[in-house]
């Protein structure tokens, strides 16, 4: 892929960058590897794929480089980090480019593809109104917790009960949404069509328009996989690199999640923030002394008074000392290990 010019390659509403680019990077092969562990992951923890997978190819290689290039030894000998997944990464962004390029091509066929990109774009105008009116508690308390705890995986089912969220709350929330009533009717509509395509009430049929929900479903579990993953390889780059992570382990081109969650202590206070700051409030105090400029590490040929002074000794350790209670400490917040270790 070229290097960035400033123009962004354009991403279609379901994420994924160019055909073009994802052909370039995509692996049936890697596909295959990680299938399994793909259908593996429980429904309730599948997230929908909202990302240039373009993009997140690039991360993960920068992210596995900068991580497991110098310091594989090192965080090998972290507990409960695998090191092999880590470095796999890569190649399972490439099996979600797989999975992405399988949707793009069930979305050409018939005229299923369109009415259900559709659905897809209603839902997610329905359940990101849902979640600011939840945040805002302009809804009763057993409306927020749907729409926090329950956000439900399948599309269809989706969207009928936040049409039925949005009627039951409809003098409450009056003036207060950007959904309007023929938004409603429309997603009613459209779930109609699609369900008798799909086969009445849900009862499974051959054909592309079934082949397609399949699609979605594995392009968004190949997602969470690389997503869970790749956040335990932020968590050790935090660990190597302090505050200078985002340098070396870029967050992944994501759009802000479609479907809210409880928020609960120190997530309910960043979860606003830009994920830039997230991860400035979340990340560990710097691990190491900061590095000395190069004029004040190299001495000068043509003037040798000007060379830093031989660190002392004793300092020396007493710096490594606090460096290793800082990375404890570091390792009992994210829950790596116990406070009694």
């Amino acid at each position: 892929m070229a290097e960035d010019d400033g123009s962004r390659p354009e991403i279609s509403e379901s994420g994924v960058a160019d055909a073009s680019e994802l052909e370039s990077i995509s692996s049936q092969a890697a596909y295959d590897t990680f299938l399994p562990d793909a259908k593996a992951i429980e429904p309730g923890f599948v997230e929908e794929c909202c990302a240039d997978v373009a993009l997140t190819y690039q991360c993960a290689v920068r992210g596995v480089e900068s991580v497991l290039g110098n310091g594989a030894a090192v965080v090998g000998r972290l507990p409960s980090v695998n090191v092999v997944e880590l470095s796999m990464l890569p190649r399972l962004a490439q099996g979600l480019a797989c999975a992405a390029l399988q949707v793009d091509r069930e979305l050409e066929v018939g005229s299923f593809g369109k009415q259900f990109e559709r659905a897809q774009e209603l839902r997610r105008k329905l359940r990101k109104a849902a979640d600011a009116l939840a945040e805002a508690r302009l809804l009763p308390d057993a409306d927020v917790d749907e729409v926090w705890l329950r956000g439900k995986y399948d599309v269809l089912e989706d969207c009928l009960a936040l049409v039925a969220l949005f009627r039951r709350n409809e003098a409450r929330i009056a003036g207060r949404s950007p959904v309007v009533t023929s938004d409603l009717v429309e997603a009613e509509q459209l779930v109609g069509t699609l369900r008798v395509m799909l086969g009445q009430q849900g009862v499974e049929s051959e054909g592309a328009s079934l082949s397609l929900v399949k699609a979605v479903e594995i392009r968004d579990r190949f997602w969470t996989l690389l997503s869970q993953r790749y956040d335990v390889l932020w968590r050790c780059g935090a660990w190597l690199y302090g505050h200078a992570v985002e340098d070396r382990v870029p967050p992944l081109p994501v759009r802000p999640a479609l479907v809210g969650k409880a928020r609960i202590g120190l997530v309910e206070r960043v979860a606003m923030q830009p994920v830039s700051e997230q991860r400035r409030l979340l990340s560990p105090p710097p691990l190491m002394p900061v590095a000395a400029s190069p004029s004040s590490r190299v001495p000068s040929s043509a003037n040798p008074s000007s060379s830093s002074p031989v660190r002392d000794s004793t300092r020396h350790l007493h710096d490594l000392q606090r460096e290793l209670e800082r990375k404890a400490r570091f390792l009992v917040r994210i829950g790596v290990i116990s406070p009694q270790s």
